[in-house]
Order: C-alpha cells, then structure tokens, then sequence
C-alpha cells in the first residue's frame, strides 16, 4: 500500500478555515473516470445476483447483504475523487499534521485538526492521474 501510494504525485492544496484563513498543504488524489465508477458498481451488483443462490429461504441477513450491496454501488457511483493523503498546517492552530479524513472525496471535503479540533474544508487542483 505504501508503494502504491508513493507512486501517486503530491498536488498543491489549500487548508481553508471559515473565517477565509487558509493555508498551503500537499495532498495526494486520485481522480475516478466514468468507467471505473461503473465497474464497481458492477461489482456491488454482482453481489446481488449472487445472493439468491446464497440464501433459500431469504433470511434476516439477506436483506442487509443487499441494503448493503445497494449503498456500496451507490456510494462508488458518486466517487468522483479518492483523497489517499493529505498534510499540512492547520489554517486554525498552525500544527503541522497528516489529516486522517482520507477516502471519498466530498465537495467540500471536511477535514478536522487533531489538534485544535477545528473543521477545516479542503480544496484541490483538479489531479493528473486517473484511476
């Protein structure tokens, strides 16, 4: 996973803080292509057609396999941008840090400094790499 992730480049980013206070920060992103949004959900539906042949009679858990299958293939299809890392100061406290709101990319993305406990919002350069 570290060499994976090494291999992304770092892109500029900004740490903004309500007030308009804001500061520089390194981030590293995965922008998400059409095709590979579908071909999870695929797979999260593939979960679906599997679950017939795994359950006869359906059962309690069969339905929360499938609202479950149903939310993955829904939460991959709005995944635009994965954020893999993020470090930089708190545009609040000034405490350098590695900010651990990785995953989905919201827009905008929240994170929240270990520090002084602060929401900050995340703001990143449309990145070359397309997964």
């Amino acid at each position: 996973m570290a060499e994976e992730l090494s291999r992304i480049p770092e892109v500029p980013a900004r740490l903004v803080f309500m007030g308009g206070q804001a500061t520089e920060a390194r981030a590293r992103v995965i922008e998400r292509s059409a095709a590979w949004r579908h071909s999870q959900v695929m797979k999260d539906m593939l979960i679906l057609l599997l679950l017939p042949v795994a359950i006869i009679p359906p059962h309690v858990w069969g339905l929360i396999v499938l609202g479950i299958a149903f939310i993955r293939a829904f939460n991959h299809n709005r995944e635009y941008r994965t954020l893999l890392s993020l470090r930089g100061p708190c545009p609040k406290c000034g405490i350098e840090q590695e900010f651990s709101d990785v995953g989905r990319m919201g827009n905008p993305h929240k994170v929240t400094c270990a520090n002084c406990k602060w929401d900050s919002y995340v703001e990143v350069s449309r990145a070359s790499s397309a997964t």
